[in-house]
């Protein structure tokens, strides 16, 4: 599990076994809704929201 292995390394832990086994498992979900997301070609697609830090009244 790529995905864990980078969590597991992001958050600088290293656990048991058996918790491994655990958080493999409960991540396993997760992981595949990543995968879909990571798959969908959004090159033509904008954000539906821009964020801007001026309020509305002081844009030109």
């Amino acid at each position: 599990m790529d995905e864990l292995e980078k969590l597991v390394e992001a958050l600088g832990i290293e656990p048991e076994r058996e918790r491994r086994a655990a958080l493999l498992a409960a991540f396993q979900p997760v992981a595949e809704e990543i995968a879909k997301l990571r798959a969908l070609d959004l090159t033509d697609v904008h954000p539906a929201v821009v964020f801007s830090p001026m309020p509305t009244s002081h844009r030109g």
